[in-house]
């Protein structure tokens, strides 16, 4: 288990408004950077955990992060993954060839009238590729698995995972998931990345991924109602007296 300390010397904020997207990389977020997507906070980035086979590390400079506005309540905002330059790509070594890396960032809501509802999970066209000679003893591909929690970790709130993958001669292409919860003011996602091939003529690669937020008009707490409530009838009060006097 290798946990990555990237050192960056300015700290990045992206702010993406609706029609404008800036591609930040993984490294300047795991760093202390965050993306702004319309109302919603993308920050607190951590690697959790990597592994691969041949032993070397996940340059994270080759994973850009791009912000998805957008003002609907059903798709809301989300990010896209770009993998570059085969960052997340293996050729099989007739034993077990494979890139394991997990991280996780935290999500919150910005603006008090909306609340985060449901996320879903996606495998981007042409976001994964298997190269292969078909002999009938093939396993490799690429599988994105992704927990949604009330905490770094967790998944109290729901769990995804996407598939592009060859296991003998049959492909499974499970490329989109969703998953339902309880409006949220803020949530921990957690994406855990495994890329493999075996045989030494197979290849397989995830180079993208896209997630969208879900949102819902926030509803007020009982003790606003009750101000509301209050302030409404002092102001109809205050209107009949005058009415009276009058």
């Amino acid at each position: 288990m290798r946990k990555l300390l990237p050192t960056l010397g300015a700290v990045a904020l992206v702010a993406v408004a609706a029609g404008s997207a800036q591609a930040i990389s993984l490294t300047a977020l795991l760093a202390g950077g965050s993306i702004q997507v319309n109302d919603k906070l993308f920050d607190d980035w951590q690697v959790l955990y990597e592994d691969t086979s041949d032993f070397h590390a996940v340059n994270t400079d080759n994973i850009d992060v791009t912000g998805l506005p957008s003002m609907a309540l059903d798709p809301g905002p989300g990010l896209r993954f770009d993998i570059l330059n085969n960052e997340l790509s293996v050729t099989g070594d007739d034993l077990y060839a494979y890139i394991d890396f997990q991280f996780g960032f935290h999500v919150s809501v910005l603006d008090p009238l909306y609340k985060i509802k449901d996320n879903t999970l996606a495998i981007e066209s042409g976001g994964a590729f298997l190269g292969y000679s078909q002999d009938g003893f093939n396993d490799n591909g690429s599988y994105v698995l992704e927990s949604v929690g009330t905490a770094l970790g967790l998944d109290d709130l729901g769990i995804k995972d996407v598939q592009y993958s060859l296991l003998d001669d049959v492909i499974t292409a499970d490329l989109t998931d969703s998953a339902t919860f309880a409006p949220q003011s803020e949530l921990w996602v957690t994406k855990n990345i495994l890329v493999w091939a075996t045989d030494a003529t197979d290849q397989a690669g995830l180079t993208a991924f896209s997630q969208h937020f879900s949102q819902v008009a926030a509803v007020p707490e009982p003790s606003t109602c009750l101000l509301m409530g209050v302030g409404l009838a002092g102001l109809w009060g205050a209107g009949r007296r005058m009415a009276v006097r009058a």
